[in-house]
């Protein structure tokens, strides 16, 4: 097969070989036989056909050459499609272009004689046979005329007592048409054959690539040339014939995706070419599945929702053919390594962005719209997913059919739902292009401005910019209020709240006649203040005086949130804000500011202990909004639900509730250090750190905080972080808080309690310097904003463990106090017990015992299991430190039980350090107590602790004494006993 350049060929001709044919030696072995068979007498007829671009002209031309240097005549022809009209144009050109003396004279009068012109040519036929053996080569058959067809037909007919042998080529290639008739059909296969051209193997056709562009080439072009066109002759000659224009060298650097990084012309021309051969239709259907392939996300259907809509049916519509033609004219092209098909239900795409390129060069301007119009309609018609039918839209112009916006809306909210952000904002955003009324304009901006401001900097200003236009297009007071909010948090959250707060005070001056609009305007702007710590206060003092002057009128929004600020202040204790809980759950609230009043009771009574009562709060504020609504208040809500199940100890559901993914440790960063410079033994001086870390932390946590601002939400990341730490993912916990964006939350709320929260994850990475700094930052801005009381960030308590840790117990204790002081203020055995255990912790000795005991007994009565751990920790590590290993041991073991139980590694990793450094043996894995014995320890142990003896024991079991014997060894061992008489205690802790 030769790889003839295109440049000066005719539309409709191909270029004598000008190059060595590669995988052709068979081909031409045939020819010579036929030709041999020719020379003695008996001809016969060859049919080479092939695709376009196969290299048929290239083989005719080179066996011509052949047989001529045997001494045949050899006579040309070459069929265009711009002579086919003219009666015997293709025969005539046999006996123009021979060697023989007679054709000048003979040719024209041949030609003038009419109806006896077939006469004439047979005579001029039997002439040249007299003389020596013919080959007649007639390139491009197809384009025969119907009277030359005729005559070479009798010439088949005829041909076996003939020393002539006819060759022709014949592009036979799929298209989407009729099928035009085949030459020779009907002859006799003993007198013609066919031999049909494939394109070039791949080996071949990369070894060919590989010298054209000669050693210098970068690795992998060669087959990428191979790649892009299928092994196609023509079209690999024409690319090769590009890449070596390139001024650098014999190709660029690598295989372009466009036509424009070709230096030369030749591939898309020869692309071109190639498309033609097969009809106009296949040229329509080709284009149309190249500019499908431009947008890999506007490829349908994917996944076909009915059995009436695929691939094939819809570009089969698009080409005005027939679905069967499409499906063999795709498989043809596969087979031909010019289209992949990843799968059932996908579109095929051609092999090369090049191709498909190329593909597209003559193409009108209008033609993308015209395609995904068209491809948008059929999906529609079809009942498609709207994804797939809005894919197509968004790259057509405006005015769509009427259909297309309620499409284009129904995708985008499918893709906000499976949290897909940036595409809903593009779907809204072609909504935005076409006509709408002001009334769903306003609609269509809200949505949009909701979905940008939880992007990027530049959409989030773009949200800003939509919310503040939608404000003034909505018609409704709920869409007003719930538009003007999400602008004002929009605001607040990039660190703008004074201008925040100014759209709540417009808001309100608007429904100053809408006495519960009102309300809910003042319950947004104090969720919009806590944004920045004046401003918040600025709003308390505010409600305070209409407090002052007209009790009977503060609404239920505002009394909840004194309430919120006179118990973090330190005024009320926890049974005062329970009775007030009570009320605001009770009392009438209106539709707009009902989120608002339950936000905060959800919070007091979360505050208060009231757990059970905080969720059904919190499940019936969520009730009023979609899913995943970016409203503040409902954003609110997910923060008091996130804070439930870090207070209830269940980390684990919390970090699979919530959407963002932590990072997952590189080998050989697993361990529990996960802090640069963190101790991974513990404190520097060698002595245990109980806050550090289990060293299992290894593993992916897939953590989800599906926040108004992503991972600018602090306060949800804030607990992720904690949930984190507790299950001894360390580093993966790192790497979540170092992804906060401190630009825009240091003013808010939310960044305290993120500072507490890195707080805790310092202190247990065992870097109780860097722990204490942000401990210390984080109360001081909890004064600032009147924040005392340690029911929101106990910092106070999480500060003495640093100062004790740091060997400085004078600082330890004065904080402890000062937490135990406002606890007993607050009074519930969760800020209570907290508290006593710090202030032992500072204090040791035998005091330090008794309030760690009060502790325990104080949180082991209230059942709260995430504080009661750590005190039991505490008591147990004093129980040691004052001679009372026996005691010390069970109390460990009972606090490494719970937080297996609870699924806190880190406190299980402290309890088990603090064990072995009293001398209990801990099996392998980390196991303490009964955890560590097997089935028949246990049982045995049981009996043991029950009273029995050995050999009573070995009667009940069945088993021998010796056994008994081996299993009490083994138990004892593991329970850390040297006694029969302490087994009751070791079983029950």
């Amino acid at each position: 097969m030769s790889t003839v350049s295109t440049r000066g060929r005719q539309p409709g001709r191909s270029a004598p070989a000008t190059r060595q044919l590669v995988e052709r030696q068979a081909q031409l072995q045939l020819i010579a036989d036929l030709a041999e068979r020719a020379r003695a007498g008996t001809g016969s007829v060859l049919r080479l056909t092939g695709a376009a671009g196969t290299g048929r002209s290239a083989l005719l031309g080179e066996a011509a050459r052949q047989e001529a240097a045997r001494g045949s005549t050899v006579l040309w022809a070459r069929c265009s499609a711009d002579e086919s009209a003219t009666a015997h144009a293709a025969a005539r050109q046999l006996f123009e272009t021979g060697p023989h003396p007679y054709r000048a004279q003979t040719a024209p009068a041949a030609a003038s004689r009419g109806p006896d012109t077939e006469a004439a040519l047979w005579s001029l036929l039997r002439l040249h046979t007299a003389h020596s053996p013919l080959l007649l080569a007639i390139d491009d058959i197809q384009f025969a005329d119907e009277p030359s067809r005729r005559w070479l037909l009798q010439v088949g007919r005829r041909i076996d007592r003939l020393p002539v042998l006819l060759l022709v080529t014949e592009r036979r290639q799929r298209g989407l048409g009729a099928v035009p008739a085949r030459f020779g059909h009907g002859l006799s296969p003993e007198l013609a054959e066919t031999c049909r051209l494939e394109p070039l193997g791949t080996p071949a056709a990369v070894r060919l690539a590989g010298h054209r562009l000669g050693p210098a080439a970068p690795p992998g072009l060669a087959a990428d040339c191979v790649r892009a066109t299928g092994g196609n002759p023509l079209l690999l000659g024409a690319l090769l014939d590009d890449l070596g224009e390139h001024p650098g060298g014999p190709g660029l650097p690598a295989l372009p995706a466009s036509c424009a990084g070709l230096p030369g012309g030749a591939f898309p021309e020869a692309v071109e070419e190639w498309l033609r051969g097969g009809g106009d239709r296949a040229v329509t259907a080709a284009r149309a599945l190249a500019r499908l392939q431009e947008h890999p996300a506007a490829q349908a259907p994917r996944q076909p929702a009915t059995g009436h809509c695929d691939p094939a049916s819809m570009l089969a519509e698009l080409a005005g053919t027939d679905p069967e033609q499409i499906t063999g004219w795709l498989a043809e092209l596969t087979a031909q390594g010019l289209l992949d098909t990843p799968g059932p239900g996908h579109w095929p795409r051609f092999a090369h962005p090049l191709l498909a390129h190329a593909v597209l060069a003559g193409s009108g301007p209008d033609h993308r719209a015209t395609v995904h119009l068209a491809a948008a309609d059929f999906l529609h018609r079809n009942g498609e997913p709207d994804e797939l039918v809005a894919g197509h839209l968004l790259f057509t112009p405006a005015p769509a059919p009427r259909w297309a916006v309620d499409a284009l809306r129904r995708a985008a909210r499918s893709a906000a739902r499976a949290d897909r952000p940036a595409e809903a904002v593009a779907l809204l955003r072609r909504v935005l292009a076409e006509p709408l009324g002001e009334r769903r304009r306003g609609l269509v901006l809200t949505e949009l401005g909701r979905l940008e401001v939880t992007l990027g900097r530049a959409e989030r200003t773009a949200g800003v910019r939509h919310l503040a236009e939608a404000v003034h297009l909505q018609q409704s007071d709920e869409g007003v209020f719930h538009t003007a909010n999400t602008l004002g948090a929009a605001l607040a959250a990039r660190g703008d709240t004074p201008a925040a707060l100014e759209v709540m005070e417009e808001l309100a001056e608007r429904f100053a006649g809408h006495e519960d609009l009102v309300h809910a305007v003042q319950g947004a702007a104090a969720l919009i203040a806590a944004h920045d710590g004046q401003s918040w206060l600025q709003v308390v003092e505010g409600l305070r005086r209409i407090a002052v002057r007209s009790p009977h009128r503060l609404a239920p929004p505002a009394y909840a949130l004194l309430t919120e600020f006179d118990s973090t202040s330190g005024v009320l204790s926890a049974a005062e804000v329970a009775e007030r809980v009570r009320e605001l759950a009770d009392c009438r609230l209106d539709p707009l500011g009902r989120s608002y009043v339950l936000v905060s009771a959800a919070t007091l009574a979360q505050w208060a202990d009231l757990l059970p009562e905080a969720e059904r709060l919190v499940e019936r504020g969520m009730a009023a909004y979609p899913s995943s609504s970016l409203e503040p208040g409902y954003q609110c809500l997910l923060s008091v639900h996130a804070e439930l199940l870090v207070m209830r100890g269940e980390y684990q559901a919390l970090l699979d509730e919530f959407a963002l993914t932590a990072p997952v440790p590189p080998a050989g960063q697993g361990g529990g250090g996960g802090h640069p410079g963190g101790n991974a033994g513990g404190r520097a001086d060698g002595e245990p750190s109980w806050w550090h870390g289990h060293p299992a932390d290894t593993g992916p946590a897939p953590v989800r905080c599906a926040g108004l601002f992503g991972k600018e939400n602090a306060h949800l990341v804030a607990q992720a972080v904690i949930a984190l730490t507790e299950t001894g993912r360390l580093w993966q916990a790192h790497g979540l808080a170092r992804a906060v964006g401190e630009d825009r939350v240091r003013g808010s709320w939310e960044w305290n309690e993120f500072l507490y929260a890195r707080g805790l994850l310092h202190l247990a990475s065992g870097a109780p310097a860097d722990a204490l700094a942000d401990l210390l930052e984080c109360g001081r801005r909890q004064d600032e904003r009147q924040v005392w009381s340690p029911i929101v960030t106990p910092w106070r308590s999480a500060a003495a463990d640093c100062h004790t840790l740091l060997g400085e117990p004078g600082p330890a204790v004065a904080l402890a106090e000062e937490e135990l002081r406002l606890a007993r203020v607050w009074g519930t055995p969760r800020t209570v017990g907290r508290a006593l255990r710090a202030l032992a912790a500072a204090t040791g000795g035998r005091h330090g015992l008794d309030l760690a005991a009060e502790s325990v007994g104080l949180l082991r009565g209230a059942e709260v299991e995430t504080e009661l751990i750590p005190a039991l920790i505490t008591h147990g590590r004093l129980l040691g430190e004052s001679g009372r290993r026996g005691a010390a041991r069970r109390t460990l073991r009972e606090a490494a039980g719970r937080a297996e139980r609870l699924g806190a590694q880190r406190l299980r990793g402290v309890a088990l350090e603090f064990l072995r450094a009293s001398g209990a043996r801990i099996a392998r894995g980390g196991q303490a107590g009964t955890e560590a014995l097997t089935d028949s320890e246990l049982r045995i142990c049981r009996l043991a602790a029950a009273g029995h003896s050995n050999a009573e024991i070995a009667g009940i079991l069945h088993v021998a004494v010796r056994t008994v014997e081996t299993h009490l060894t083994n138990s004892f061992r593991k329970l850390g006993v040297r006694r029969r008489a302490e087994l009751a205690g070791a079983l029950e802790g």
